[in-house]
């Protein structure tokens, strides 16, 4: 799930992972038990996402089109795959898409 400016895309949910991360937007990705490659492909979806909105009328249309808003979701979402054949079955991981943009 994103959240517009916060820096974070990853949130625990539950009290076992708020233990291990933290209390909800989990900050340091570097925690995560899996390579560096899905934290920094994680890392540009953050910087990707904050620039769909338009900053100087936040509740107006975002500044990306319906085709790169797809794409996209699609992109996050092969990441998402990713991070979860990397944390295995430890983990649960939920894709949040209607939380996506």
């Amino acid at each position: 799930m994103f959240d517009w400016g916060s820096g974070v895309c990853l949130w625990s949910s539950n009290d076992k992972a708020k233990e291990k991360f933290g209390d909800y937007p989990i900050k340091e990705m570097e925690k995560l038990p899996v390579s560096a490659e899905p934290r920094e492909v994680l890392e540009y979806f953050i910087t990707e996402h904050d620039k769909a909105l338009n900053w100087e009328d936040p509740g107006g249309d975002l500044l990306w089109n319906d085709q790169q808003i797809a794409e996209f979701k699609q992109r996050a979402e092969q990441a998402y795959e990713r991070l979860v054949r990397e944390l295995g079955n430890d983990f649960e991981v939920e894709f949040k898409e209607n939380w996506l943009i």
